[in-house]
């Protein structure tokens, strides 16, 4: 392996190190880690900070707290997103679309900075917008595409799956006291991973599973949650504030790109969802049924969150929210 992959592949294990630690862990020249440094952050895949006299601390682009040359972009191993791989494509930027498994988990990624911009479920951004103040909201990006899975007779379950502190979560309980369930009766069992809840299904360790699209094409048993209480936001677009105050511009393009491309979402965008999510993109195309694609924000979504006990304040909706 040459010296410029040593040390990307350090920095991608490390996140962060300080330049001299490059040269002593690799054991490499200082004048040769100085000219790949430089050659790295001149294509923007690393980012340097002057921390004392001629110290730098070293960054991947993956792992920067910062804004930089490439835009950072996250969304949830969901189908729910072809109007945004659209958008992005014709944003004429250089970008890197990471999937993630946890809502939590990319929600965390947008307010710490290590994402740009992310795509993860209305609630959760809402609640760290409120807490931390280290997000901007948007536009929701899709209505619906999620509801439960579930074995015999719905009436009969008393297990219920899903994953924590999310639209799944939120949806599942406001579905199951609207359908007239005591939710103080049932059991909820949490995962990180949906490959995980899914075995732990089939083999039988709970009754019922809140998922998303296009995981519920997989079953026959279905209750759609748009079913039991109509059209609601599911995932909403949200940018790290810093990243905001620096290219809000470049944040109302990418916007409006995704709301003109929702009339372009065809079996092609399909493929490219089927790809990046691995999933067989006939079922991710099936699955776009289930939603409806927007890319708008106004009060009514955030009146939308009383349902799960969640009331905000025109005052608190206008420091979390800005529609570009």
């Amino acid at each position: 392996m040459d010296a410029e992959k040593r040390i990307v592949e350090f920095l991608k294990r490390k996140g962060c190190a300080l330049q001299s630690e490059i040269v002593n862990e690799l054991g490499l020249a200082k004048s040769t880690v100085s000219e790949i440094l430089r050659k790295l952050e001149n294509e923007g895949l690393v980012i340097r900070e002057r921390v004392a006299g001629k110290s730098y601390r070293v960054w991947y682009f993956e792992s920067s707290p910062k804004p930089c040359k490439i835009l950072r972009v996250g969304i949830l191993r969901a189908s729910e997103y072809p109007h945004v791989v659209l958008g992005l494509k014709r944003l004429g930027v250089r970008y890197n679309l990471k999937v993630f498994d946890s809502a939590l988990e990319l929600t965390k990624e947008i307010a710490s900075g290590r994402i740009d911009v992310g795509f993860s479920p209305f609630i959760t951004q809402t609640v760290f917008a409120l807490l931390l103040k280290s997000i901007k909201i948007h536009a929701i990006i899709a209505l619906n595409g999620s509801g439960i899975a579930y074995k015999g007779d719905l009436r009969d379950c008393k297990v219920f799956a899903t994953s924590e502190f999310s639209a799944m979560e939120s949806n599942l309980k406001f579905v199951l006291e609207t359908l007239g369930f005591d939710i103080h009766n049932l059991t909820f069992r949490y995962f990180d991973s949906i490959d995980f809840a899914l075995k732990s299904f089939k083999s039988c360790e709970f009754n019922a599973l809140a998922i998303w699209e296009p995981y519920l094409q997989e079953f026959e048993n279905v209750l759609y949650f748009k079913d039991a209480i109509g059209d609601y936001p599911c995932c909403s677009m949200a940018s790290n504030l810093e990243f905001y105050k620096e290219r809000r511009n470049l944040l109302a393009k990418l916007k409006a790109y995704i709301r003109r491309s929702i009339k372009d979402v065809d079996e092609e965008v399909a493929k490219e969802i089927g790809k990046l999510i691995n999933f067989d993109w006939k079922v991710v195309y099936r699955s776009f049924d289930s939603y409806k694609f927007v890319c708008d924000l106004n009060e009514s979504y955030f009146r939308f969150l009383e349902n799960y006990g969640l009331k905000l304040t025109r005052e608190n909706v206008k420091s979390v929210a800005d529609p570009l």
